[in-house]
């Protein structure tokens, strides 16, 4: 055989071999895709599915093209996944390395040790002041002694003067308006405030009785609240039944009202509850800090919504600057932990950056405009709140998953989100699920969770390691939380590997 027929027979033989390598290629991945419809269907056709609306999305971020869709662009309850939508556009907009300031400051003149004008606490909203939650956030205790040394620092000794919380930079709205009313008395439904503290709650302590049905008394609150009344109607509940307690009461307002039970032999049962006025307890409780460290006061302690008039228009000299941890931080605790509050923050934050109004309507309208220029279809999203909590928000599985692909086209943008997006098999939310999948240590996702909503958003990665983002919204479900969520796992893990 010649030289040039056994050239053209080895082509030959390396096409016919490419030609069964793609067709054993695209087999497998055929074979892959069928899994995901598969599952989907099985997930359609279940009985606890029969009188719900539920969409799902999923998109290979690599190529833009759609992997499998239903009801892509039905508006849905989002839960806490409109926490993804909140940071997401804060990240983009404010950057990564944005951070919150609250500062010091006082008018008047210093004169032998003496402030002979009043003392500002001025927030603009950092949502970790006071919480050491993360390495560059600082307890109150530490904050109060930094304050401290830094008016000491100034030459003041005493104040002849009032204390002033100045939340101003927000508007005085700590509750979207469309919150319900079970909801705003308990931690999660703090709200968000300029002078967030805390993260805005505190903890209440229950003693039960000793017998199931008998009134449980309150102990104590850490901290102590300025003012506050409770009207307890808790009793004790069976042993191991766990936290049953709601506490009702709106912002401003130091009465709250107690109801539930609490486990019957927990002694100093705890239950968490939202500050009414971060702005005044961390002013109160500062001119009492003040005092015990022989800086006498002799004014009163003031909101910006009760000062003294003449006192709003006075110039202001700034003595100290705490700066909050940066944003990709914060946007991290946001989603990992679903904090609320500091979602709320965050929205308000965007409206009064952008549009120069701290207010959960401003805000809304900062994202909607945002992505409108992203080229995303908005109709249909309705944003009520920065953190999900209102059963009143829409969106799509479309929209979600569409600015999940926009943060997958910048490396920058993408490591900073999820961040804060829980680790199937490992971390967060998704510690417990996907057990023994192919999903552990490789599907991220933010979950969301109201009464009969579940909803997970995020990415997954394909056999060939390109990057899949995804959402899976379901309202109305019929059925437990814990039967749904692991009917939904069955559809997430089966995108895994496509």
């Amino acid at each position: 055989m010649g030289k040039k027929y056994f050239a053209i027979l080895v082509s030959f033989l390396l096409i016919l071999t490419g030609l069964y390598a793609f067709k054993a290629d695209n087999s497998d991945e055929q074979s892959r895709k069928k899994t995901l419809k598969k599952a989907l269907a099985e997930f359609s056709a279940d009985e606890s599915l029969k009188n719900t609306s539920w969409g799902f999305y999923a998109i290979d971020t690599r190529t833009g093209k759609t992997i499998a869709e239903h009801n892509p662009d039905l508006a849905l309850i989002p839960a806490s996944t409109q926490k993804v939508v909140t940071t997401l556009t804060a990240l983009s907009l404010l950057g990564s390395d944005y951070r919150f300031e609250t500062l010091m400051q006082y008018d008047g003149k210093i004169e032998n040790g003496v402030l002979n004008g009043n003392l500002y606490i001025k927030g603009t909203g950092d949502p970790m002041l006071g919480a050491k939650m993360v390495a560059d956030s600082l307890s109150v205790d530490t904050l109060f002694h930094q304050w401290l040394r830094e008016i000491k620092a100034s030459g003041i000794g005493a104040i002849q003067g009032n204390i002033i919380a100045d939340g101003s930079w927000f508007d005085d709205h700590m509750i979207p308006p469309k919150w319900m009313w079970e909801d705003m008395g308990n931690y999660f439904g703090a709200g968000a405030h300029a002078l967030t503290t805390h993260e805005n709650l505190y903890s209440v302590f229950f003693q039960p009785a000793n017998r199931v049905g008998a009134p449980a008394t309150v102990a104590k609150t850490d901290p102590a609240i300025p003012g506050m009344t409770f009207h307890n109607d808790v009793t004790t509940g069976p042993r191991g039944s766990g936290d049953r307690v709601y506490i009702y009461g709106s912002p401003y307002s130091n009465e709250r009202w107690l109801t539930g039970t609490v486990p019957l032999g927990e002694s100093n049962f705890e239950v968490k509850g939202s500050l009414p006025d971060p702005g005044h307890f961390i002013a109160a409780t500062f001119a009492n800090f003040l005092e015990q460290n022989q800086v006498k006061l002799t004014g009163k302690v003031f909101t910006h919504r009760n000062a003294p008039t003449d006192a709003t228009g006075k110039s202001r000299v700034v003595i100290s600057r705490i700066q909050s941890p940066r944003l990709i931080d914060i946007a991290a605790r946001t989603n990992f932990n679903s904090v609320n509050t500091y979602a709320e923050n965050l929205i308000k934050a965007l409206g009064k950056t952008i549009h120069n109004e701290g207010s959960y309507s401003a805000g809304a309208k900062v994202i909607t405009e945002f992505w409108n220029e992203k080229g995303i279809d908005t109709q249909g999203l309705r944003i009520h709140d920065g953190s999900g909590l209102s059963p009143y928000n829409n969106l799509t599985v479309r929209q979600l998953t569409q600015m999940l692909l926009f943060a997958a086209q910048d490396d920058a943008l993408y490591n900073s989100l999820i961040k804060g997006f829980p680790v199937a098999g490992q971390s967060g939310s998704l510690a417990r699920m996907f057990s023994g999948t192919s999903s552990v240590g490789i599907l991220v996702a933010k979950s969301g969770f109201l009464g009969n909503v579940r909803a997970y958003t995020g990415y997954t990665r394909s056999k060939d390691d390109n990057l899949i983002a995804f959402t899976i919204i379901v309202n109305n479900y019929s059925g437990t939380p814990l039967e749904m969520r692991r009917k939904m796992e069955k559809v997430m893990d089966a995108m895994t590997g496509l």
